[in-house]
């Protein structure tokens, strides 16, 4: 009879025991996603800024090659102009929603520096997990005569 009395008494703790499981699965699962959305997402916007820069890095005019003789080689000279409009160039041709250059400079004359932002914001907005977060990238690219 004690048996039976203890396996009654048990039965509600199985049932919490049993929603606890699910709620604590499906907080894993929804962080899981998030994790994985925030990742690529990132990802997309490195690749989107390498390219930018890669674009920015070319967009040199004609008027600034010069040849330098010491060295044998042909050199140019980016500006900061340069590069901002090649970058904005680049953005509307490639898949740049929701993403905001930053900036866009060249510090050397060579180098075409890249900076771009976006707002990731979870596939499932959960009480655990934040509205968004501002993603901030830059990348660098530096041209060169073959």
């Amino acid at each position: 009879m004690r048996a039976l009395d203890r396996m009654k008494s048990a039965e509600g703790s199985t049932l919490l025991m049993v929603i606890f499981s699910v709620v604590l699965s499906l907080g894993v699962l929804l962080g899981t996603v998030s994790a994985s959305s925030l990742y690529l997402e990132r990802k997309r916007l490195f690749l989107v800024a390498d390219g930018a820069a890669l674009a920015a890095s070319q967009s040199f005019t004609l008027d600034s090659v010069v040849v330098d003789t010491a060295a044998h080689a042909l050199r140019y000279r980016l500006t900061s102009t340069d590069v901002v409009s090649a970058s904005q160039a680049f953005l509307r041709t490639a898949d740049g929603r929701g993403i905001r250059l930053v900036a866009a400079t060249s510090p050397d004359g060579a180098t075409a520096v890249v900076r771009l932002s976006s707002r990731w914001r979870p596939p499932i907005v959960g009480v655990f997990f934040p509205a968004g977060v501002l993603l901030e990238v830059t990348a660098q690219a530096r041209g060169t005569f073959f």
